[in-house]
């Protein structure tokens, strides 16, 4: 898998960390594992760290991998934080879509920006 992901206790949040070539299928995997660990240790932030992957998807992969979040049982206090290399049109996109579902979610440069926004709200 071109993921791991890991759950840090200490600071309340699932992490999950992307490497090499990611497809949608891959993707898919990746959000559902982040979103079950989420419900299962009772967590409301996650960080995503996507700044050593290379994200292949399409237009309508990534219309329909946003879109899915809705069908999400998210804990209304939900804090999605994305680190990426260089902010692009898909990430773009996917932000979007993802927040008109209501969720709030963000993209940074550097895993210590994303750490503070996650941070800054207690849980």
């Amino acid at each position: 898998m071109p993921f791991e992901l890991s759950i840090n206790s200490d600071l309340k949040l699932v992490h999950l960390v992307y490497s090499g070539d990611v497809v949608f299928k891959e993707r898919k995997l990746a959000r559902d594992d982040v979103f079950k660990a989420c419900e299962e240790h009772n967590l409301s932030r996650a960080l995503v760290d996507m700044s050593r992957s290379n994200i292949r998807m399409n237009e309508s992969d990534v219309v329909r991998f946003a879109s899915e979040f809705q069908k999400a049982i998210l804990p209304p206090n939900y804090r999605l934080a994305c680190v990426v290399s260089a902010h692009n049109q898909t990430e773009n996109l996917v932000q979007i879509i993802i927040s008109q579902e209501g969720i709030n979610i963000r993209y940074f440069s550097s895993e210590a920006e994303a750490m503070k926004w996650l941070l800054a709200v207690q849980v």
